[in-house]
């Protein structure tokens, strides 16, 4: 495992990311809704189908951005390396999952006070609002996405 491979996993893995967020974003303001009227439609409204809709496009441009990137199907490496790019690669999307909801958490204006979790916890849970859970989804499917296909 070269530190070249590692290297442009991490950039394509980023690239990705970014791209299909930005995409997902732009769209939505192309539809009227800029980045504070979508947070305002996301946690205010509730509405669904800009939620659905977010996720939507994330998924596809993801795939579309990440199978571009990837090298293609690879031969089975050793079990040691396999299992180092397998964890390595859940530490990353974990990381950049955590960085993207820690960013939204600020974007879409929680309660004074309220940390990200609890603040997950009663949107989520407590007042069931598929939209946020749709636009987070598409936050965090991205970076699973992107770091899937620089491992086959």
């Amino acid at each position: 495992m070269s530190l070249d491979l590692v290297l442009s996993a991490v950039f394509w893995t980023t690239f990705a990311t970014i791209i299909s967020q930005t995409v997902s974003i732009s769209l939505m303001w192309w539809l009227g809704l800029p980045p504070r009227e979508l947070a305002k439609e996301i946690v205010e409204i509730q509405n669904p189908a800009v939620g659905a809709c977010f996720f939507i496009v994330s998924l596809a441009a993801s795939i579309f951005i990440a199978l571009m990137a990837s090298t293609g199907f690879t031969p089975d490496p050793s079990f040691i390396e396999g299992a180092i790019w397998v964890i390595g690669g859940l530490v990353f999307a974990m990381l950049y999952v955590t960085l993207l909801l820690l960013f939204a958490h600020r974007f879409l204006a929680p309660k004074k006070g309220e940390g990200l979790y609890r603040y997950m916890r009663r949107e989520i849970i407590d007042e069931q609002n598929v939209s946020l859970a749709f636009f987070l989804g598409g936050l965090t499917i991205t970076p699973f996405i992107a770091v899937v296909f620089q491992l086959i």
